[in-house]
């Protein structure tokens, strides 16, 4: 009976607790149904970057805010930029924009400043207060911090040259070198050769030993993606003395005409340059003389034109350079040319074959040779006179048949004179073929009488 008692008695607590249990959650859910909903943030604010002088606008997004109110706070100073649509500070660059039923909140910030960028917070006023923040990273375009570039900038040939260009800018910049005609930039001997390079890298540009070539503008471009890129123009000047050089140091002309003499010269810093005559007179620009110059850097190409050439004109001209570290001279000496008056014509040479006697004695033939170099026949004796003839006739027949001249009778050539030589041996040849005729007038007559 008393088990009995015991356990209706647990039963019944049990039972009450249930009961009790149940009252409260009806009473948790009642209570659930009649609150309203806690805002949440859609997704975080993304970042933003923005060049210096720009609009950065920076976004947040919440769902179910409701009646609560939002506010941006800018996190490294902890200052209130914004209660709900109100601006809490007097900043005119300052603004905040609401869109889609108050979804989207907007904070607006004008004409940037370097002291902007950092974290700022999209804050609602609820219990406990949730947040969620952004980061407005502002950058700077590159500038030129003149204080620390070099300027245009002298020096001697085969110095050493450093040249610097300091940049500013958000993120740091990039400086780059570049010879503004576009050619390498020599940075001085390495060993044996000399060490070029298109383009230098870097805040400094060194140069070991400059030479007159390396004269000219240098460029240094400063960039970090920001625009505009900015670049600075430094002039190097390289000073030496005069070198002059002539490519015709004699020129030929005729009297009356005008004649140009030139002098190519080299100097840096640029020359006082002058022509002097043989005499030593200085020539000045005027009827008779016309002096001109065409510089290209340092490279100077001189020219003295002399009108209507007289014979004083004529003999040794100097071109003169001077500057501060020398002088140099160049000479070009002037002669006169004589045209020609008429065009001369060639004169050609005559042949003649005189035939050798092989039966007369060694005296006779040097006396018959002798003769015979100047086209004369050497007339010894009636054998010789008569074998002349023969072989005269022979020659003579031969050559109409167009045959050769026999092996065993060699010819002999000479050139003669057009005038003199063709009258002695026309003379000679006629007192040859007169001998000739009498003789064989005499052989005949002798043959009849026998």
């Amino acid at each position: 009976m008393i088990f009995i008692v015991i356990t209706t008695i647990v039963f019944l607590c049990n039972f009450c607790e249930l009961l009790n249990n149940f009252k409260t959650s009806l009473l948790k859910a009642s209570t659930s149904a009649q609150s309203p909903k806690r805002p949440s943030f859609a997704e975080p604010i993304p970042n933003v970057t923005a060049a210096v002088g720009r609009e950065a606008v920076l976004q947040c997004t919440i769902d179910d805010l409701d009646s609560f109110k939002v506010a941006w706070i800018k996190v490294d100073t902890e200052t209130l930029l914004s209660y709900h649509t109100h601006v809490v500070p007097r900043d005119n660059r300052l603004k905040v924009t609401n869109s889609n039923s108050d979804r989207q909140w907007f904070l607006h910030i004008k004409n940037l400043d370097v002291s902007d960028r950092g974290f700022y917070m999209c804050q609602i006023n609820t219990e406990p207060m949730i947040s969620e923040r952004g980061y407005l990273d502002v950058t700077v375009p590159p500038s030129i911090v003149e204080e620390k570039t070099s300027t245009d900038i002298t020096v001697d040939e085969r110095s050493k040259v450093s040249l610097r260009c300091k940049a500013a800018g958000y993120p740091t910049p990039r400086v780059i070198w570049r010879r503004e005609d576009g050619k390498e930039i020599n940075l001085g001997p390495m060993g044996a050769q000399k060490s070029t390079v298109p383009r230098m890298e870097g805040e400094f540009l060194n140069m070991t030993q400059v030479m007159r070539e390396d004269m000219g503008a240098y460029l240094c471009i400063a960039s970090n993606g920001v625009p505009p890129s900015v670049s600075k123009r430094i002039l190097l000047q390289v000073n030496f003395q005069p070198k002059i050089r002539v490519n015709n140091q004699m020129v030929g002309a005729a009297l009356g005409s005008d004649v140009v003499l030139g002098c190519r010269l080299e100097a840096s810093p640029r020359p006082l340059t002058s022509w002097i005559r043989n005499d030593g007179v200085i020539l000045l620009d005027n009827k008779k003389y016309e002096l001109t110059e065409e510089a290209d850097s340092y490279r100077i190409n001189m020219q003295l034109k002399i009108r209507k050439l007289e014979i004083k004109d004529f003999g040794h001209y100097k071109c003169v350079a001077k500057n501060t570290l020398g002088d140099k001279e160049g000479f070009v000496r002037l002669i006169e040319i004589i045209p020609p008056t008429s065009v001369p014509h060639s004169t050609q040479s005559q042949e003649f074959y005189v035939p050798v006697h092989k039966g007369s004695s060694d005296a006779s033939k040097n006396d018959s040779h002798m003769k015979k170099g100047y086209g004369i026949p050497a007339p010894n004796s009636l054998r010789d006179e008569s074998q002349s003839l023969s072989s005269e006739e022979k020659q003579m027949s031969s050559s109409k048949e167009g045959e050769t001249l026999d092996s065993d009778k060699p010819k002999r050539k000479q050139n003669q004179h057009p005038m003199q030589g063709s009258q002695t041996d026309s003379s000679g040849s006629c007192q040859t073929s007169i001998s000739i005729y009498v003789i064989l007038v005499f052989l005949l007559a002798t043959l009849l009488f026998d």
